[in-house]
Protein backbone atom coordinates (compact mmCIF):
# COMPACT_ATOMS: atom_id res chain seq x y z
CA UNK A 1 0.00 0.00 0.00
CA UNK A 2 2.69 2.29 0.84
CA UNK A 3 4.36 1.43 -2.33
CA UNK A 4 1.25 2.10 -4.59
CA UNK A 5 0.74 5.56 -2.56
CA UNK A 6 4.22 6.63 -3.30
CA UNK A 7 3.57 5.79 -7.15
CA UNK A 8 0.03 7.52 -6.86
CA UNK A 9 1.94 10.46 -5.31
CA UNK A 10 4.61 10.78 -7.71
CA UNK A 11 2.27 10.32 -10.91
CA UNK A 12 0.25 13.39 -9.40
CA UNK A 13 3.12 15.11 -8.99
CA UNK A 14 4.98 14.42 -12.51
CA UNK A 15 1.24 15.62 -13.68
CA UNK A 16 0.93 18.48 -11.85
CA UNK A 17 4.99 19.55 -12.92
CA UNK A 18 3.69 18.40 -16.33
CA UNK A 19 1.06 21.12 -16.34
CA UNK A 20 2.85 23.70 -14.60
CA UNK A 21 5.79 23.49 -17.78
CA UNK A 22 2.63 23.55 -20.17
CA UNK A 23 1.10 26.51 -18.68
CA UNK A 24 4.57 28.61 -18.79
CA UNK A 25 5.01 27.47 -21.94
CA UNK A 26 1.34 28.91 -23.14
CA UNK A 27 2.03 32.08 -20.98
CA UNK A 28 5.26 32.41 -22.82
CA UNK A 29 3.66 31.94 -26.04
CA UNK A 30 1.18 34.42 -24.92
CA UNK A 31 3.64 37.27 -24.12
CA UNK A 32 5.27 36.57 -27.30
CA UNK A 33 2.34 37.34 -29.41
CA UNK A 34 1.48 40.31 -27.34
CA UNK A 35 4.90 41.53 -27.94
CA UNK A 36 5.00 41.14 -31.90
CA UNK A 37 1.42 42.89 -32.24
CA UNK A 38 2.48 45.43 -30.09
CA UNK A 39 5.67 45.63 -31.77
CA UNK A 40 3.86 45.57 -35.42
CA UNK A 41 1.10 48.14 -33.60
CA UNK A 42 4.22 50.61 -33.03
CA UNK A 43 6.08 49.78 -36.24
CA UNK A 44 2.58 50.91 -37.70
CA UNK A 45 2.83 54.00 -36.42
CA UNK A 46 6.56 54.72 -37.50
CA UNK A 47 5.60 54.83 -40.40
CA UNK A 48 2.54 57.29 -40.27
CA UNK A 49 4.65 59.77 -37.94
CA UNK A 50 7.63 58.99 -40.64
CA UNK A 51 5.37 60.08 -43.53
CA UNK A 52 3.44 62.60 -41.57
CA UNK A 53 7.00 64.54 -40.84
CA UNK A 54 7.67 64.21 -45.16
CA UNK A 55 4.62 66.00 -45.59
CA UNK A 56 6.08 69.65 -43.54
CA UNK A 57 6.92 72.04 -46.18
CA UNK A 58 9.85 73.55 -46.39
CA UNK A 59 11.58 69.73 -46.26
CA UNK A 60 14.74 69.91 -48.54
CA UNK A 61 13.84 67.06 -51.52
CA UNK A 62 14.05 64.47 -51.62
CA UNK A 63 12.69 64.24 -47.91
CA UNK A 64 9.72 66.26 -48.73
CA UNK A 65 6.49 64.65 -49.79
CA UNK A 66 4.09 66.43 -51.70
CA UNK A 67 0.14 65.06 -51.09
CA UNK A 68 -1.87 63.84 -53.92
CA UNK A 69 -3.52 67.07 -54.96
CA UNK A 70 -6.63 64.50 -56.86
CA UNK A 71 -9.34 62.45 -55.32
CA UNK A 72 -8.49 58.74 -55.54
CA UNK A 73 -8.62 58.05 -59.22
CA UNK A 74 -6.82 60.78 -60.87
CA UNK A 75 -3.04 60.61 -61.85
CA UNK A 76 -1.40 59.85 -58.78
CA UNK A 77 -3.66 60.09 -56.30
CA UNK A 78 -2.62 57.02 -54.79
CA UNK A 79 0.67 57.20 -53.19
CA UNK A 80 2.90 54.79 -51.20
CA UNK A 81 5.72 54.98 -49.31
CA UNK A 82 7.77 51.54 -49.46
CA UNK A 83 9.65 50.42 -46.77
CA UNK A 84 11.52 46.88 -47.86
CA UNK A 85 13.49 44.99 -45.22
CA UNK A 86 16.35 44.40 -48.04
CA UNK A 87 16.52 42.86 -52.09
CA UNK A 88 14.67 39.28 -51.08
CA UNK A 89 12.04 41.44 -49.54
CA UNK A 90 9.65 42.50 -52.03
CA UNK A 91 7.12 45.31 -51.20
CA UNK A 92 4.33 45.56 -54.04
CA UNK A 93 1.00 46.46 -51.91
CA UNK A 94 -0.85 46.44 -55.72
CA UNK A 95 0.23 43.26 -56.44
CA UNK A 96 -2.63 40.56 -55.15
CA UNK A 97 0.00 37.74 -55.10
CA UNK A 98 2.10 39.70 -52.71
CA UNK A 99 2.19 39.30 -49.09
CA UNK A 100 1.86 43.01 -48.77
CA UNK A 101 -1.30 43.84 -50.64
CA UNK A 102 -3.00 46.71 -49.98
CA UNK A 103 -6.50 44.86 -49.52
CA UNK A 104 -7.95 47.75 -47.17
CA UNK A 105 -7.95 50.47 -50.11
CA UNK A 106 -11.23 49.07 -51.50
CA UNK A 107 -13.03 49.52 -48.21
CA UNK A 108 -12.51 53.36 -48.73
CA UNK A 109 -15.43 54.05 -50.81
CA UNK A 110 -13.24 55.67 -53.58
CA UNK A 111 -15.81 54.87 -56.96
CA UNK A 112 -12.91 56.57 -58.83
CA UNK A 113 -10.63 53.91 -58.87
CA UNK A 114 -13.69 51.49 -60.07
CA UNK A 115 -14.12 48.93 -56.87
CA UNK A 116 -16.78 47.62 -55.87
CA UNK A 117 -17.57 49.75 -52.36
CA UNK A 118 -17.05 48.58 -48.99
CA UNK A 119 -15.25 45.25 -50.12
CA UNK A 120 -11.97 43.66 -49.39
CA UNK A 121 -9.74 44.36 -52.51
CA UNK A 122 -9.05 41.11 -54.39
CA UNK A 123 -7.21 43.25 -57.18
CA UNK A 124 -5.33 46.47 -57.90
CA UNK A 125 -7.21 49.09 -59.61
CA UNK A 126 -7.50 49.07 -63.40
CA UNK A 127 -7.50 53.04 -64.04
CA UNK A 128 -4.24 53.88 -65.35
CA UNK A 129 -1.95 56.08 -63.14
CA UNK A 130 -3.39 56.43 -60.21
CA UNK A 131 -0.64 54.39 -58.00
CA UNK A 132 2.72 56.65 -57.68
CA UNK A 133 5.28 55.26 -55.47
CA UNK A 134 8.25 56.53 -52.87
CA UNK A 135 10.81 55.30 -51.15
CA UNK A 136 10.99 55.94 -47.16
CA UNK A 137 14.13 57.55 -46.28
CA UNK A 138 14.08 56.06 -42.21
CA UNK A 139 17.40 54.86 -40.97
CA UNK A 140 18.36 51.21 -42.31
CA UNK A 141 15.17 51.10 -44.63
CA UNK A 142 16.55 48.78 -47.54
CA UNK A 143 18.49 46.81 -44.81
CA UNK A 144 17.02 44.04 -42.44
CA UNK A 145 17.73 46.20 -39.43
CA UNK A 146 14.50 48.20 -41.20
CA UNK A 147 11.74 48.82 -38.97
CA UNK A 148 9.21 46.79 -39.90
CA UNK A 149 6.07 48.68 -41.35
CA UNK A 150 5.88 48.02 -44.85
CA UNK A 151 4.24 50.98 -46.54
CA UNK A 152 1.78 53.70 -46.08
CA UNK A 153 -0.56 54.91 -48.46
CA UNK A 154 -1.58 58.82 -48.31
CA UNK A 155 -4.85 59.66 -50.37
CA UNK A 156 -6.96 62.64 -50.10
CA UNK A 157 -10.41 62.53 -47.90
CA UNK A 158 -13.94 62.33 -49.56
CA UNK A 159 -17.31 63.28 -47.75
CA UNK A 160 -17.65 59.03 -48.61
CA UNK A 161 -14.90 57.78 -48.21
CA UNK A 162 -15.42 56.12 -44.39
CA UNK A 163 -19.08 55.64 -45.03
CA UNK A 164 -21.27 55.56 -43.51
CA UNK A 165 -19.16 58.00 -41.65
CA UNK A 166 -19.89 61.44 -43.20
CA UNK A 167 -18.07 64.64 -43.19
CA UNK A 168 -21.15 66.28 -43.31
CA UNK A 169 -23.34 64.01 -41.04
CA UNK A 170 -24.86 62.97 -44.87
CA UNK A 171 -25.11 61.74 -47.92
CA UNK A 172 -26.81 63.72 -50.22
CA UNK A 173 -25.36 62.81 -53.77
CA UNK A 174 -24.52 66.47 -54.20
CA UNK A 175 -22.02 66.28 -51.39
CA UNK A 176 -20.36 62.79 -51.91
CA UNK A 177 -16.82 62.92 -52.97
CA UNK A 178 -16.83 66.12 -52.29
CA UNK A 179 -12.90 66.51 -51.10
CA UNK A 180 -13.34 66.78 -46.98
CA UNK A 181 -11.33 69.99 -45.75
CA UNK A 182 -10.22 71.18 -42.19
CA UNK A 183 -11.13 74.41 -40.92
CA UNK A 184 -8.50 74.63 -38.03
CA UNK A 185 -11.10 73.16 -35.82
CA UNK A 186 -13.08 70.51 -37.64
CA UNK A 187 -13.36 68.40 -40.56
CA UNK A 188 -16.20 70.12 -43.46
CA UNK A 189 -16.73 70.20 -47.00
CA UNK A 190 -15.85 72.79 -48.93
CA UNK A 191 -18.26 76.31 -49.58
CA UNK A 192 -20.09 75.12 -53.18
CA UNK A 193 -18.12 77.71 -55.31
CA UNK A 194 -14.61 76.82 -53.89
CA UNK A 195 -12.69 75.11 -56.64
CA UNK A 196 -10.95 73.06 -53.89
CA UNK A 197 -10.16 73.44 -49.90
CA UNK A 198 -7.65 76.19 -50.39
CA UNK A 199 -8.51 77.78 -53.79
CA UNK A 200 -11.35 80.36 -52.65
CA UNK A 201 -13.57 81.97 -55.36
CA UNK A 202 -12.50 85.93 -56.13
CA UNK A 203 -12.95 88.03 -53.55
CA UNK A 204 -13.08 85.66 -50.44
CA UNK A 205 -10.26 85.49 -47.94
CA UNK A 206 -10.75 82.50 -45.94
CA UNK A 207 -9.10 78.98 -47.11
CA UNK A 208 -9.03 75.90 -45.64
CA UNK A 209 -6.44 72.69 -46.02
CA UNK A 210 -7.13 69.53 -47.38
CA UNK A 211 -7.32 66.40 -45.28
CA UNK A 212 -5.00 63.50 -46.15
CA UNK A 213 -5.48 59.53 -44.90
CA UNK A 214 -2.46 58.15 -44.03
CA UNK A 215 -2.58 54.30 -43.54
CA UNK A 216 0.25 52.04 -42.55
CA UNK A 217 0.60 48.42 -42.87
CA UNK A 218 3.41 47.19 -40.62
CA UNK A 219 4.72 42.99 -40.39
CA UNK A 220 7.03 41.77 -38.14
CA UNK A 221 9.10 38.75 -38.83
CA UNK A 222 7.34 36.36 -36.74
CA UNK A 223 4.26 37.46 -38.94
CA UNK A 224 2.27 39.27 -37.34
CA UNK A 225 0.32 42.33 -39.03
CA UNK A 226 -0.99 45.61 -37.86
CA UNK A 227 -2.50 48.54 -39.92
CA UNK A 228 -3.66 51.88 -38.40
CA UNK A 229 -4.59 54.60 -40.39
CA UNK A 230 -4.42 58.95 -39.42
CA UNK A 231 -6.32 61.50 -40.45
CA UNK A 232 -3.82 64.40 -41.08
CA UNK A 233 -4.44 68.64 -42.15
CA UNK A 234 -1.90 71.25 -42.18
CA UNK A 235 -3.23 74.18 -39.74
CA UNK A 236 -4.87 76.68 -41.87
CA UNK A 237 -4.66 80.83 -41.10
CA UNK A 238 -7.65 81.52 -39.05
CA UNK A 239 -9.68 84.47 -40.41
CA UNK A 240 -13.11 84.96 -39.02
CA UNK A 241 -15.80 87.42 -39.48
CA UNK A 242 -14.47 90.86 -39.05
CA UNK A 243 -11.52 92.88 -37.97
CA UNK A 244 -13.02 92.60 -34.75
CA UNK A 245 -14.72 89.08 -33.35
CA UNK A 246 -15.79 89.75 -29.64
CA UNK A 247 -17.56 87.26 -27.80
CA UNK A 248 -18.74 89.40 -25.09
CA UNK A 249 -19.92 93.20 -25.03
CA UNK A 250 -18.21 95.58 -27.05
CA UNK A 251 -18.25 99.55 -26.32
CA UNK A 252 -16.40 101.98 -28.44
CA UNK A 253 -14.04 104.43 -26.75
CA UNK A 254 -11.71 107.27 -28.11
CA UNK A 255 -10.43 107.45 -31.56
CA UNK A 256 -10.86 104.65 -33.24
CA UNK A 257 -10.94 103.57 -36.66
CA UNK A 258 -11.95 99.98 -37.94
CA UNK A 259 -11.87 98.95 -41.68
CA UNK A 260 -12.89 95.67 -42.79
CA UNK A 261 -12.27 96.35 -46.23
CA UNK A 262 -9.69 93.43 -46.49
CA UNK A 263 -5.90 95.31 -46.96
CA UNK A 264 -4.95 92.65 -49.48
CA UNK A 265 -7.56 93.39 -52.10
CA UNK A 266 -8.70 96.94 -51.37
CA UNK A 267 -7.08 100.00 -51.91
CA UNK A 268 -8.92 102.49 -49.67
CA UNK A 269 -8.92 106.37 -50.08
CA UNK A 270 -10.20 109.18 -47.36
CA UNK A 271 -11.21 112.41 -48.42
CA UNK A 272 -11.47 115.39 -46.74
CA UNK A 273 -15.22 114.95 -45.64
CA UNK A 274 -13.74 111.95 -43.91
CA UNK A 275 -15.68 109.63 -46.68
CA UNK A 276 -13.67 106.20 -47.47
CA UNK A 277 -13.87 104.60 -51.18
CA UNK A 278 -12.81 101.19 -51.66
CA UNK A 279 -11.54 99.54 -55.03
CA UNK A 280 -9.78 96.53 -56.12
CA UNK A 281 -5.88 95.84 -55.95
CA UNK A 282 -4.49 95.39 -59.23
CA UNK A 283 -5.00 91.79 -60.17
CA UNK A 284 -7.28 91.34 -56.88
CA UNK A 285 -11.02 91.24 -56.40
CA UNK A 286 -11.47 93.37 -53.13
CA UNK A 287 -12.88 90.97 -50.26
CA UNK A 288 -15.85 92.92 -49.05
CA UNK A 289 -17.49 90.58 -47.42
CA UNK A 290 -15.93 90.99 -43.60
CA UNK A 291 -18.00 93.09 -41.14
CA UNK A 292 -16.22 95.87 -39.01
CA UNK A 293 -17.12 94.51 -35.16
CA UNK A 294 -18.85 90.87 -34.85
CA UNK A 295 -20.43 89.87 -31.42
CA UNK A 296 -22.05 87.45 -29.37
CA UNK A 297 -23.41 90.56 -27.53
CA UNK A 298 -24.20 94.23 -28.63
CA UNK A 299 -21.90 96.95 -29.36
CA UNK A 300 -22.19 100.21 -27.53
CA UNK A 301 -20.73 103.27 -29.42
CA UNK A 302 -20.41 106.17 -27.79
CA UNK A 303 -18.97 109.38 -29.78
CA UNK A 304 -18.58 110.46 -33.56
CA UNK A 305 -14.82 109.73 -33.51
CA UNK A 306 -15.05 106.21 -34.11
CA UNK A 307 -15.18 105.33 -37.94
CA UNK A 308 -16.40 101.86 -38.55
CA UNK A 309 -15.70 101.32 -42.41
CA UNK A 310 -17.24 97.92 -43.74
CA UNK A 311 -18.59 96.58 -47.14
CA UNK A 312 -21.23 95.29 -45.30
CA UNK A 313 -24.57 97.29 -43.87
CA UNK A 314 -24.75 97.71 -40.82
CA UNK A 315 -21.13 97.14 -40.45
CA UNK A 316 -21.51 95.98 -37.14
CA UNK A 317 -23.25 92.40 -36.52
CA UNK A 318 -24.60 91.83 -32.72
CA UNK A 319 -26.01 89.50 -31.08
CA UNK A 320 -24.87 86.39 -33.33
CA UNK A 321 -24.15 82.47 -32.51
CA UNK A 322 -20.56 82.44 -31.32
CA UNK A 323 -18.88 80.01 -33.82
CA UNK A 324 -15.32 80.39 -32.46
CA UNK A 325 -13.90 78.06 -29.54
CA UNK A 326 -11.04 80.46 -28.50
CA UNK A 327 -9.47 77.81 -25.91
CA UNK A 328 -8.80 75.49 -28.38
CA UNK A 329 -7.31 78.13 -30.70
CA UNK A 330 -4.87 79.12 -28.25
CA UNK A 331 -3.92 75.49 -27.46
CA UNK A 332 -3.58 74.90 -30.83
CA UNK A 333 -1.20 77.39 -31.85
CA UNK A 334 0.69 77.22 -28.53
CA UNK A 335 1.59 73.20 -28.80
CA UNK A 336 3.65 74.30 -32.37
CA UNK A 337 6.74 73.87 -32.04
CA UNK A 338 7.86 77.10 -32.62
CA UNK A 339 5.41 78.41 -30.83
CA UNK A 340 7.26 81.35 -27.72
CA UNK A 341 5.94 81.19 -24.39
CA UNK A 342 7.41 84.47 -22.73
CA UNK A 343 8.40 82.54 -19.66
CA UNK A 344 11.32 81.83 -21.43
CA UNK A 345 14.21 82.90 -22.92
CA UNK A 346 14.45 85.94 -24.28
CA UNK A 347 11.81 87.10 -22.20
CA UNK A 348 11.91 85.57 -19.33
CA UNK A 349 8.29 86.72 -18.01
CA UNK A 350 7.50 85.86 -14.20
CA UNK A 351 4.03 85.52 -13.77
CA UNK A 352 2.25 84.69 -10.95
CA UNK A 353 -1.20 84.52 -8.77
CA UNK A 354 -4.52 83.34 -9.42
CA UNK A 355 -5.42 84.04 -12.43
CA UNK A 356 -1.91 84.56 -13.83
CA UNK A 357 -1.08 87.72 -14.36
CA UNK A 358 2.08 88.81 -16.36
CA UNK A 359 2.74 92.35 -15.07
CA UNK A 360 3.32 95.44 -16.95
CA UNK A 361 5.56 95.56 -20.08
CA UNK A 362 6.78 98.06 -22.41
CA UNK A 363 9.18 98.07 -25.31
CA UNK A 364 8.27 94.00 -26.06
CA UNK A 365 9.33 92.60 -29.77
CA UNK A 366 7.00 90.02 -30.33
CA UNK A 367 8.50 89.39 -33.71
CA UNK A 368 9.19 92.05 -36.33
CA UNK A 369 6.54 93.48 -38.58
CA UNK A 370 6.91 95.27 -41.75
CA UNK A 371 6.76 98.85 -42.13
CA UNK A 372 3.46 100.42 -41.75
CA UNK A 373 1.42 100.58 -43.88
CA UNK A 374 2.47 97.25 -45.20
CA UNK A 375 3.29 97.66 -48.91
CA UNK A 376 3.25 95.61 -51.08
CA UNK A 377 0.51 93.99 -49.57
CA UNK A 378 0.92 90.32 -50.30
CA UNK A 379 5.27 91.28 -49.68
CA UNK A 380 5.46 94.27 -47.63
CA UNK A 381 8.87 95.45 -46.99
CA UNK A 382 10.36 95.54 -43.74
CA UNK A 383 13.68 95.50 -41.95
CA UNK A 384 16.13 92.78 -42.20
CA UNK A 385 15.06 90.83 -39.13
CA UNK A 386 11.59 90.89 -40.17
CA UNK A 387 9.51 87.78 -39.35
CA UNK A 388 6.50 86.24 -37.96
CA UNK A 389 6.59 84.71 -34.55
CA UNK A 390 3.47 82.66 -32.42
CA UNK A 391 4.19 84.48 -29.07
CA UNK A 392 2.22 82.57 -25.88
CA UNK A 393 1.32 84.90 -23.15
CA UNK A 394 0.24 82.80 -20.26
CA UNK A 395 -2.27 85.46 -18.32
CA UNK A 396 -3.38 88.94 -18.05
CA UNK A 397 -0.72 91.70 -19.15
CA UNK A 398 -0.45 95.13 -19.88
CA UNK A 399 1.55 96.99 -22.63
CA UNK A 400 2.65 100.50 -21.87
CA UNK A 401 3.58 101.56 -25.14
CA UNK A 402 6.96 101.07 -27.99
CA UNK A 403 5.80 97.13 -28.50
CA UNK A 404 5.79 95.60 -31.84
CA UNK A 405 4.87 91.98 -33.37
CA UNK A 406 4.19 90.02 -35.90
CA UNK A 407 2.62 86.18 -36.58
CA UNK A 408 0.29 85.23 -34.40
CA UNK A 409 -0.33 86.66 -30.43
CA UNK A 410 -1.93 84.57 -27.70
CA UNK A 411 -3.19 86.14 -24.60
CA UNK A 412 -4.28 83.33 -21.80
CA UNK A 413 -5.61 86.03 -20.10
CA UNK A 414 -6.98 90.16 -20.46
CA UNK A 415 -4.98 92.25 -22.91
CA UNK A 416 -4.66 95.91 -22.04
CA UNK A 417 -2.71 98.07 -24.46
CA UNK A 418 -2.04 101.29 -22.69
CA UNK A 419 0.46 102.75 -25.00
CA UNK A 420 1.19 102.15 -29.06
CA UNK A 421 1.25 98.70 -30.33
CA UNK A 422 1.93 97.93 -34.16
CA UNK A 423 1.73 94.42 -34.99
CA UNK A 424 1.50 92.25 -38.39
CA UNK A 425 -1.14 89.23 -38.05
CA UNK A 426 -3.63 87.91 -35.81
CA UNK A 427 -4.43 89.11 -32.04
CA UNK A 428 -6.64 86.35 -30.21
CA UNK A 429 -7.02 87.16 -26.50
CA UNK A 430 -8.88 84.81 -24.17
CA UNK A 431 -10.30 87.83 -21.83
CA UNK A 432 -10.59 91.07 -22.16
CA UNK A 433 -9.28 93.60 -24.62
CA UNK A 434 -8.45 97.29 -23.78
CA UNK A 435 -7.00 99.76 -26.16
CA UNK A 436 -7.09 102.32 -23.59
CA UNK A 437 -4.45 104.55 -25.68
CA UNK A 438 -1.70 106.24 -23.43
CA UNK A 439 0.16 109.14 -24.91
CA UNK A 440 1.16 110.35 -27.85
CA UNK A 441 1.71 107.10 -29.17
CA UNK A 442 -1.31 105.01 -31.33
CA UNK A 443 -2.30 101.35 -31.75
CA UNK A 444 -1.78 100.29 -35.68
CA UNK A 445 -3.24 96.54 -36.23
CA UNK A 446 -3.02 94.77 -39.23
CA UNK A 447 -4.79 91.44 -39.20
CA UNK A 448 -7.36 90.51 -37.21
CA UNK A 449 -8.60 90.75 -33.52
CA UNK A 450 -10.37 87.90 -31.66
CA UNK A 451 -11.64 88.93 -28.47
CA UNK A 452 -13.16 85.98 -25.63
CA UNK A 453 -15.00 85.90 -22.60
CA UNK A 454 -13.14 85.43 -19.40
CA UNK A 455 -14.29 88.52 -17.14
CA UNK A 456 -17.32 90.34 -16.13
CA UNK A 457 -15.98 93.39 -17.84
CA UNK A 458 -16.47 94.86 -21.37
CA UNK A 459 -14.30 94.79 -24.03
CA UNK A 460 -13.07 98.05 -24.70
CA UNK A 461 -11.73 99.47 -27.71
CA UNK A 462 -10.63 103.32 -27.59
CA UNK A 463 -7.69 105.19 -27.25
CA UNK A 464 -5.94 105.90 -30.47
CA UNK A 465 -6.23 102.79 -32.51
CA UNK A 466 -6.79 101.73 -35.87
CA UNK A 467 -7.38 98.11 -36.77
CA UNK A 468 -7.09 97.17 -40.34
CA UNK A 469 -8.38 93.55 -41.52
CA UNK A 470 -5.57 92.27 -43.96
CA UNK A 471 -5.66 88.68 -44.79
CA UNK A 472 -2.19 88.72 -46.05
CA UNK A 473 -0.84 89.76 -42.90
CA UNK A 474 -3.22 86.12 -41.88
CA UNK A 475 -2.00 84.11 -44.45
CA UNK A 476 1.98 84.82 -44.21
CA UNK A 477 3.49 81.75 -43.63
CA UNK A 478 4.75 80.70 -39.96
CA UNK A 479 7.31 78.43 -39.16
CA UNK A 480 6.59 74.65 -40.88
CA UNK A 481 5.23 71.96 -38.72
CA UNK A 482 4.05 68.46 -39.66
CA UNK A 483 0.54 68.19 -40.49
CA UNK A 484 -1.90 68.19 -37.80
CA UNK A 485 -3.22 64.82 -36.21
CA UNK A 486 -7.05 64.68 -36.80
CA UNK A 487 -7.93 61.21 -35.83
CA UNK A 488 -5.92 58.34 -35.34
CA UNK A 489 -7.62 54.33 -35.40
CA UNK A 490 -6.34 50.85 -35.67
CA UNK A 491 -7.57 49.29 -38.43
CA UNK A 492 -6.83 45.58 -37.20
Amino acid sequence: MAMLLTIFALLLVSAMAIALLEAGTWETQLNDNHRNRVKAHFASVAGLEEVRERLTPGNPAPHFILGPTALPGGPGSVVYVLNPAGGSDVVAPTDPNNRYFDNELCRENFPGLGFASNTTCTQASSVPGVYAFLSSDAPFTGTPAALEYKWVRITLKSNSTLAPFYVNGGSGAATLNRQACYSGMNEMLPPPDYLACDQPPAGTSRIFKPVYILTSLAVTATGSRRMTQMEVAAIPPFIGSAAIDSQDHVTLNGQLTVNSYDYCSCSCTTDKQGNTTCTSRDGQTCDTSKYAIFSSSTVDKTNSSQNLISGQNPPVKENQAWPYDIPALIDMYRSMAAAVDVRNTPYNYVCSGSPLNCGTKSGQVFGVPPYFPPNPPENPAGPSNMAPQITYIPGNLQITGNTQGNGVLLVDGDLNISGGLQFYGLVIVKGVIKFSGGGSQSTNIYGQVLAGEESLVDSVLGGSANITFDACSLKQPLPPQPPQVISFRELY
